[in-house]
């Protein structure tokens, strides 16, 4: 009884996925974004300059209460660096959506998918000119790009390009895969 009721419920998986469009459902469908990002430091800028990027949309964006941002970029005092995910910064009445980051080892270029393993929210990253930090961004919200997708996820590396104290800006130079749940930075249309 037990195995006609699992091989029942496999079948119903499989007519479920091949009417949802078949394997299309794990199929890239974006190719890989190459941006360059100007920050300015959330201390000692102006309130109305950029301070953090929005991955998805692609743009540097003011810091703000909207938490319209994944990561924020400040400077510290050994002039590093400090990349804080969203919910460091600020506390939106709808919750803040999860972005984790995590440093890895590695030239940008050399940074080809982004890890496996775990993603920290609650702690910043310090970075040295040269670093590549690699952002997991869940876009899974109501109306959100990843709402009804298997993975909530969508990956971007960094490269903290150059920092300046004296203006207070951070050069960030960014990859991007659209695609939910597809963790490559290989250019075009990624494959996993």
């Amino acid at each position: 009884m037990t195995l006609s009721k699992s091989a029942l419920s496999c079948i119903a998986g499989i007519l479920v996925i091949t009417a949802c469009g078949g394997t299309d459902l794990m199929r890239a469908s974006l190719p890989t974004a190459r941006d360059s990002y100007t920050v300015f430091a959330l201390t000692g800028s102006p309130v109305a300059f950029p301070s953090g990027i929005n991955i998805y949309f692609r743009q540097a964006v003011r810091v703000d209460g909207n938490a319209n941002f994944d990561v924020a970029f400040d400077i510290d005092a050994g002039g590093n660096a400090v990349v804080y995910p969203a919910r460091l910064i600020v506390s939106s009445l709808s919750g803040n959506r999860p972005v984790g980051i995590r440093k890895v080892s590695g030239t940008f270029e050399s940074v080809l998918t982004a890890p496996t393993g775990m993603y920290v929210d609650s702690l910043p990253v310090i970075a040295a000119k040269g670093d590549v930090i690699v952002v997991e961004s869940a876009r899974n919200a109501s109306g959100d790009v990843c709402q009804f997708s298997i993975s909530p996820f969508i990956y971007s590396k960094l490269l903290i390009e150059s920092v300046v104290p004296a203006t207070r800006t951070i050069v960030v130079q960014a990859v991007l895969n659209p695609n939910c749940g597809f963790k490559s930075f290989e250019p075009g249309i990624p494959a996993s």
